[in-house]
């Protein structure tokens, strides 16, 4: 009987541990990454955007997708992403977007991602006027400088023939301005200058004000879109809108977060608190499609098209994608 007995414990507890065992062998339900949908998105290595919390965060597993980032050198590395095909979303300045279209690249604009934070930087105090006769450095082929010479012309009359450029790579900004006039510059790099107690001589957002005044402009000062390869749109409508969504909620995340958010730029571009206090203070993200943000976006190709960047006028052009 007590032979009996022990061998019914011990088949009782094999059987208890081969239960345990194939429970714990049995694979999880959640989702991993590598099962998820690939996203690809360029942005500029040296420029900020929603696009940072967004990957740092994790909204794109949420929203249940993975993006793949491609940091890429100069805008026109990004261009040429969109028109070959090797991306499929990009961060890229609102003018840029529609020189893109113009030149029958099939793209659409899905949201708006941050308004104009750039400026043009000096050694001393000037009005833009006196920047004629200058000599003035910039990244030559971004949005930033072809923005700036956009406004130089609808604004002041003063065109490229009048001023000196002199290209300088971002990562040279600060050593340049020992031999130049003027810096024209976009986030983080104008905070980190300002905080080394450089000159403000003008701001982007500034340069809006005074174009909307005498009425060249409307809708707020709209810098940096997302935008959409169309044939991507066109197969992969739910994972665009999926995407959408989560850079509404990486903007939400940015406002409602600040410390947060600014560690993460801090970790990402290597920054002090004293700038990142500056470049949150300056920032201003936004997101969606609504039609106070077209009608900035309209406006700034209109003030592109009369600074002779958009050769063809964008009137009429409407590549927006609302969901």
């Amino acid at each position: 009987m007590r032979k009996l007995l022990a061998l019914l414990i011990v088949g009782l507890v094999v059987l208890t541990a081969g239960c345990i065992s194939s429970s714990l062998s049995k694979p999880t339900e959640t989702t991993s990454t590598a099962e998820l949908p690939t996203v690809r998105a360029a942005t500029l290595l040296g420029g900020i955007s929603t696009l940072d919390i967004m990957q740092a965060k994790g909204f794109d597993e949420e929203n249940g997708f993975h993006v793949k980032v491609l940091r890429l050198a100069k805008t026109p590395d990004i261009i040429a992403a969109l028109e070959k095909g090797e991306t499929d979303f990009a961060v890229i300045p609102a003018e840029m977007a529609a020189k893109l279209a113009q030149s029958g690249v099939d793209i659409k604009i899905v949201a708006v991602d941050m308004l104009q934070n750039q400026a043009v930087i000096g050694k001393e105090k000037m009005k833009p006027e006196k920047l004629r006769g200058k000599k003035i450095g910039a990244v030559v082929a971004s949005g930033t400088f072809k923005l700036f010479q956009a406004y130089m012309k609808a604004l002041y009359n003063i065109t490229p023939d009048d001023y000196t450029v002199v290209n300088v790579p971002p990562g040279s900004i600060e050593d340049s301005l020992k031999d130049i006039d003027a810096v024209v510059i976009w986030e983080p790099m104008v905070s980190q200058l300002i905080v080394k107690n450089y000159t403000v001589i003008m701001t982007f957002s500034g340069l809006w004000s005074e174009a909307k005044a005498r009425g060249l402009v409307n809708g707020p000062p709209v810098m940096l879109v997302w935008v959409v390869r169309g044939d991507f749109l066109e197969k992969h409508r739910e994972l665009v809108d999926a995407f959408i969504k989560a850079q509404l909620e990486s903007a939400r995340y940015w406002k409602e977060h600040p410390g947060e958010t600014k560690e993460i730029l801090g970790n990402l571009y290597h920054l002090d608190e004293k700038t990142l206090d500056v470049l949150y203070s300056r920032t201003e993200v936004v997101s969606g499609l609504n039609d106070d943000l077209i009608r900035g976006i309209k406006s700034e190709w209109h003030l592109a098209y009369l600074g002779g960047y958009l050769k063809e006028n964008p009137e009429n052009l409407d590549i927006f994608y609302r969901g």
